[in-house]
């Protein structure tokens, strides 16, 4: 086998590599659905729990200004109910009369409105503390779907460094010229710098290779790239070793 035959079959093995590195780290970026499940759930809960938040403060302020409007049409009870008693005509006693009326309706009403909002207020605290108290099974649940999530994280992490460690060996195999060949294209090549041969064309970008050029792959006597996507050209027969090497 010389060197380019035997060079192109390591970067063949390369690529296999760093695509089972790619992928695997992929996988580490990308949960399983029920743990994006999981994470939407949870935001969507604090958000909730957020807008409940904010509506208690709302509601807090809008109490504290009730009590007090309640407590000022207390003292202007109390004013007209002793002028009430100091009144020397009917037409004065009816105006008295008339505050009266007013203050404790408006009195009524800030206190009505005052007693729902504390309600509200109460009910909101208590479906808080219920949405924070998750059902023990749901938590298990979460515990058991994060947990899982970690140890493939893990498995995977061992995946790459394997890998990783497999693919060093393999550069330092490679002829200095060919390895820094290689590691350019994989570099500027979104991660795929070796394409395969098939039906006569680059299987990648899918340039159909003039029949010398073929004929120059099947050699492989030389590192050949392809004319338009510029990545390295084998095909499949070659590397596996049943390459017919007349021409």
């Amino acid at each position: 086998m010389n060197t380019q035959h035997h060079d192109l079959v390591l970067m063949v093995q390369l690529q296999k590599l760093y695509d089972t590195i790619a992928e695997n780290l992929n996988k580490r970026r990308l949960p399983p659905p029920e743990v994006k499940e999981l994470e939407a759930a949870n935001k969507r809960r604090i958000i909730e729990l957020n807008e409940l938040e904010k509506t208690i403060t709302a509601q807090e302020e809008e109490v504290r200004a009730l009590h007090k409007s309640a407590e000022e049409w207390c003292l202007e009870l109390e004013h007209f109910q002793k002028q009430k008693s100091q009144v020397t005509n009917e037409r004065e006693f009816t105006a008295v009369i008339s505050e009266i009326d007013y203050a404790t309706k408006a009195l009524d009403e800030a206190t009505s409105k005052y007693q729902e909002l504390e309600k509200s207020v109460q009910d909101l605290h208590a479906e808080i503390e219920s949405r924070r108290s998750a059902r023990p099974e749901e938590e298990e649940a979460h515990k058991t779907i994060t947990k899982n999530w970690e140890k493939t994280k893990a498995k995977l992490k061992r995946k790459v460094h394997k890998a990783a460690v497999e693919a060093k060996a393999l550069e330092d195999q490679l002829h200095p010229k060919h390895r820094a060949r290689f590691l350019r294209l994989l570099s500027s090549k979104n991660g795929t710098a070796i394409s395969a041969v098939a039906e006569n064309c680059c299987s990648l970008c899918h340039f159909n290779l003039r029949p010398h050029l073929q004929q120059r792959v099947r050699r492989c006597e030389e590192i050949i790239t392809c004319e338009h996507c510029h990545r390295i050209l084998y095909m499949h027969d070659v590397v596996a070793g049943k390459a017919d090497e007349s021409d």
